[in-house]
Protein backbone atom coordinates (compact mmCIF):
# COMPACT_ATOMS: atom_id res chain seq x y z
CA UNK A 1 0.00 0.00 0.00
CA UNK A 2 2.91 2.34 0.75
CA UNK A 3 4.20 1.87 -2.79
CA UNK A 4 0.86 2.91 -4.27
CA UNK A 5 0.75 5.99 -2.05
CA UNK A 6 4.28 6.97 -3.10
CA UNK A 7 3.47 6.50 -6.78
CA UNK A 8 0.23 8.50 -6.58
CA UNK A 9 1.99 11.31 -4.70
CA UNK A 10 4.74 11.44 -7.34
CA UNK A 11 2.18 11.51 -10.14
CA UNK A 12 0.20 14.27 -8.45
CA UNK A 13 3.38 16.32 -7.93
CA UNK A 14 4.29 15.83 -11.59
CA UNK A 15 0.82 16.94 -12.71
CA UNK A 16 1.06 20.09 -10.59
CA UNK A 17 4.46 20.94 -12.07
CA UNK A 18 3.10 20.38 -15.59
CA UNK A 19 0.27 22.83 -14.96
CA UNK A 20 2.85 25.53 -14.22
CA UNK A 21 5.17 24.74 -17.12
CA UNK A 22 5.77 27.74 -19.36
CA UNK A 23 6.66 25.99 -22.60
CA UNK A 24 7.14 22.64 -24.34
CA UNK A 25 10.81 22.53 -23.40
CA UNK A 26 9.97 22.77 -19.72
CA UNK A 27 7.30 20.07 -20.13
CA UNK A 28 9.85 17.75 -21.73
CA UNK A 29 12.34 18.43 -18.92
CA UNK A 30 9.73 17.73 -16.27
CA UNK A 31 8.67 14.55 -18.01
CA UNK A 32 12.25 13.35 -18.27
CA UNK A 33 12.87 14.10 -14.60
CA UNK A 34 9.62 12.36 -13.57
CA UNK A 35 10.33 9.25 -15.62
CA UNK A 36 13.87 9.00 -14.27
CA UNK A 37 12.66 9.26 -10.69
CA UNK A 38 9.88 6.76 -11.30
CA UNK A 39 12.34 4.25 -12.76
CA UNK A 40 14.55 4.61 -9.67
CA UNK A 41 11.55 4.25 -7.39
CA UNK A 42 10.26 1.21 -9.27
CA UNK A 43 13.68 -0.42 -9.11
CA UNK A 44 13.86 0.11 -5.34
CA UNK A 45 10.32 -1.19 -4.89
CA UNK A 46 11.01 -4.32 -6.95
CA UNK A 47 14.20 -4.95 -4.97
CA UNK A 48 12.32 -4.57 -1.69
CA UNK A 49 9.55 -6.90 -2.81
CA UNK A 50 12.15 -9.46 -3.92
CA UNK A 51 13.89 -9.30 -0.54
CA UNK A 52 10.57 -9.68 1.27
CA UNK A 53 9.64 -12.68 -0.88
CA UNK A 54 13.03 -14.31 -0.25
CA UNK A 55 12.64 -13.77 3.49
CA UNK A 56 9.19 -15.37 3.40
CA UNK A 57 10.57 -18.41 1.58
CA UNK A 58 13.44 -18.76 4.06
CA UNK A 59 11.09 -18.39 7.03
CA UNK A 60 8.70 -20.97 5.57
CA UNK A 61 11.57 -23.40 5.00
CA UNK A 62 12.74 -22.95 8.60
CA UNK A 63 9.24 -23.75 9.89
CA UNK A 64 9.14 -27.01 7.91
CA UNK A 65 12.50 -28.13 9.33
Amino acid sequence: MTYAEQNVAASFDFAQKLMHAKDASEVMGLQSEYLGRQMQTLSAQVQDIGQSAAKMVIDAAKQKS
